[in-house]
């Protein structure tokens, strides 16, 4: 399938067989604009735009008096329900795998590659004592996703996106994502009481599935077990 269409970055895209002949939809971003739609019904299992880009229909999320994430949010819902009641691409996955293909792209688009190994931190406070998860020293850009993936299925984040004032651009909201989808290092941030963060310290695991790999990249300050 295509990785982009008329500038569009595709973020996520499905397609499945009905009577013969394939049906699809996308989900794409372009600078911080968000589209969802529809790709024609064809023969092709793998392609459902025209020769020049073209689909079948789309909505496109752009008003500036919103910050991304909220454009983001509602091109996403708008996806998934075209998916569902349109195309017929919905399965019990669906949702989950267009979820973190946006935390996915959001985490690559500010490069991380080169530097250090970091681990991500989530907290939540609460009258028992703090709630917390996170990883173990990860690829940047692997500890950048799982910071966002947390985000998203944060309580204090999803309530924060039923306020109007906290979807509007300059809301904190928006700000904590924008630092989110734009570090280039450590940050911290917080919505609500709920607090996020990215770091160099921490410790590797070779028994974790994300942390097998050949090459190791910590901290010129790192130690095992900070």
């Amino acid at each position: 399938m295509r990785s982009e269409v008329q500038g569009w970055t595709l973020v996520h895209q499905k397609r499945t067989e009905w009577r013969g002949k394939f049906d699809g939809v996308f989900l794409g971003e372009r600078a911080g604009k968000w589209i969802a739609g529809r790709q024609f019904t064809t023969q092709s299992r793998h392609d459902g735009f025209s020769d020049n880009g073209q689909w079948w229909y789309a909505t496109r999320y752009d008003s500036p008096s919103h910050h991304e994430a909220y454009r983001a949010k509602r091109a996403l819902r708008e996806y998934i329900r075209l998916s569902r009641d349109a195309a017929c691409c919905w399965d019990g996955l669906f949702d989950q795998e267009a979820g973190q293909a946006v935390d996915r792209h959001w985490a690559k688009r500010v490069p991380l590659a080169d530097v250090a190994d970091m681990s991500m931190e989530w907290v939540h406070p609460s009258l028992t004592g703090d709630v917390r998860g996170g990883t173990y020293l990860l690829p940047a850009q692997e500890a950048k996703y799982y910071m966002l993936d947390q985000m998203r299925r944060s309580f204090a984040v999803s309530e924060a996106f039923g306020t109007s004032a906290e979807c509007r651009a300059g809301s904190k909201l928006g700000e904590a994502y924008q630092a989110a989808i734009e570090a280039v290092g450590p940050v911290r941030l917080s919505v609500s009481t709920d607090r996020f963060s990215l770091s160099y310290a921490g410790s590797y695991n070779d028994e974790d599935d994300r942390c097998r790999r050949g090459t190791k990249h910590p901290h010129p300050d790192w130690r095992s077990g900070a």
